[in-house]
């Protein structure tokens, strides 16, 4: 019998819809600053001040928060 697994299941389901709900709800100027630092990531690759690694972390950093 396998209830108190499903339930368990259900739980984590709800718990991660509304982790992606909340993160829906990131308020304009948020979004905004997050592009403006992704741009200046971009530059700072294309001058050649930053490596394709270190690209990839910082941009994993700010798109992960």
């Amino acid at each position: 019998m396998m209830l108190g697994g499903v339930g368990f299941q259900a739980g984590l389901d709800e718990a991660r819809a509304e982790q992606l709900k909340a993160r829906r709800q990131v308020p304009a100027a948020s979004t905004r600053d997050l592009v403006e630092q992704l741009k200046d990531l971009k530059a700072l690759h294309d001058d050649g001040v930053l490596s394709p690694e270190e690209f990839r972390t910082a941009k994993r950093k700010v798109l992960d928060g």
